[in-house]
């Protein structure tokens, strides 16, 4: 027991006591979901010019002889746990395509803070499946249920929610993966929770990854430091000037423990389709949708108009991008390369197409209108063509979001279509039969282990 009933004590003692054994099916399912994603984003996004300048800053910093290293998945190159960390942190996230917590009005992508951490920890200690499985829903709990009681100021004044609550997150999720104590957990959380920072300012940016990375870089040391006896407040969730008080303007705090250990927001996690901000899914979903039905032709559309939730526009409403990041906040560019091309996979954001003057020409015919009775994972679309005729599609919840889950086998296809590339098809079916027998595995290096090309260069 940590002998403090506050509710960053609450939160401790809970990740402390978690073992897969207790866990519903579905919560250990969803992890494994998880990790099966993340290792896709990952690989895909180890690929970039982005975290290939990510690499040489860490191989140009990383001083060390060598030892105590761990992997950089889709790369022969290795580095400190935390510059690993790091690395496969801002790789997972860079072309912001990885799973979304996406309650009423927060965000969270809650698997790259987490499992970079907990990767790189297992290269340090032995941890088997299992283990992995309970520090990440410890972390993922502990970080979900800190955002919503930090309410939607916290996102709407321009955190970016990833970065700040995962660091907690991350923390939390070392700890239990170290088997530490209450007490120790305690420590580890307070210490993340001062790292905190993400603004949203730097979205369409190389920088908006780097929060995901940070809060995995930092969540490992804060957990590694708590083991040797650091510590922290006993209130840094809740206590005057801590994480609640400092960073929204309407703190909720005893939503963080409501329901603690009963209620799992893990299984409310949700996947991505499409390689861009989330909220721009639906309408891509819906105009899809009439693309395919109606045989439209990009030249023979008029006008698009989409009806939409208020967030689309505030924060996915750049008019002008200029480079493929860019392009992933823009609504308007979702939607012209989606009648383009009839996609919205990561070639549709490349700085090329964001360029390209016809996406650019269709960008042009695209309207934007919020629509109070539409959710963040709704929207109505409406597609004029210039001979006169429209089309309308509604998507009450778009693909990949709880009400409208992706299976199994459309996670799996996604990850073998962002993984291939990078390991080939043999490594990344052997993988993927790795992944999904996660909770059963004695050491999850035999999962790391697999997220280095046979024959690459660093």
């Amino acid at each position: 027991m940590t002998g403090n009933d506050s509710t960053s004590a609450e939160l401790a003692e809970f990740a402390a006591g978690v073992r897969v054994e207790d866990l519903p099916r579905d919560v250990v399912h969803q992890a494994v979901r998880c990790l099966l994603d993340w290792l896709g984003c990952t690989l895909a996004g180890s690929s970039t010019d982005e975290a290939a300048m990510v690499r040489r800053g860490i191989a140009a910093l990383d001083l060390g002889d060598g030892s105590r290293t761990a992997s950089i998945a889709g790369t022969r190159q290795r580095a400190g746990a935390g510059y690993a960390a790091l690395a496969n942190g801002i790789s997972a996230h860079l072309l912001d395509f990885d799973d979304t917590f996406n309650p009423d009005r927060t965000t969270i992508h809650g698997s790259a803070p987490l499992w970079p951490a907990i990767a790189a920890a297992a290269e340090l200690v032995p941890v088997s499946g299992a283990t992995a499985v309970a520090a990440f829903v410890a972390g993922f709990e502990v970080q979900a249920r800190v955002a919503v009681a930090a309410g939607p100021g916290h996102y709407d004044v321009g955190w970016h929610v990833t970065g700040t609550v995962g660091h907690i997150g991350a923390a939390v999720a070392t700890s239990r993966l170290l088997g530490l104590s209450p007490v120790q957990t305690l420590a580890a959380l307070g210490t993340g929770a001062t790292q905190s920072a993400g603004m949203k300012v730097v979205y369409g940016s190389m920088g908006k990854s780097l929060h995901a990375g940070k809060a995995a870089m930092d969540g490992l040391l804060s957990g590694f430091l708590a083991r040797d006896g650091f510590t922290s407040s006993t209130e840094p969730v809740e206590g005057h000037r801590g994480f609640l008080h400092l960073f929204s303007p309407d703190p909720a705090p005893w939503r963080a423990t409501e329901g603690l250990g009963d209620t799992w927001y893990l299984p409310r996690d949700g996947f991505k389709p499409y390689a861009c901000g989330s909220l721009t899914h639906p309408p891509a979903q819906a105009l899809l949708e009439l693309r395919a039905q109606h045989y439209l032709a990009s030249d023979a559309v008029a006008s698009v108009d989409a009806y939409v939730h208020d967030y689309v526009k505030t924060t996915t409403g750049l008019t002008e991008p200029r480079t493929g990041l860019q392009g992933k906040f823009s609504i308007y560019h979702v939607l012209a390369a989606a009648l383009a091309d009839g996609s919205a996979s990561v070639a549709q954001f490349t700085d090329e197409r964001v360029n390209d003057p016809e996406v650019v020409r269709l960008r042009e015919l695209i309207a934007v209108h919020v629509d109070e009775q539409q959710s963040k994972d709704s929207a109505r679309v409406v597609v004029t063509l210039r001979d006169g005729r429209s089309f309308e599609q509604h998507v009450a919840h778009n693909l990949g979001t709880p009400d409208n889950p992706m299976s199994d086998r459309q996670l799996d296809d996604k990850y073998r279509g962002l993984a291939t590339p990078v390991l080939g098809e043999a490594r990344t079916g052997e993988l993927a039969r790795r992944c999904w027998e996660l909770d059963e595995l004695d050491d999850v290096t035999a999962i790391t282990s697999l997220t280095v090309p046979e024959r690459a260069a660093p």
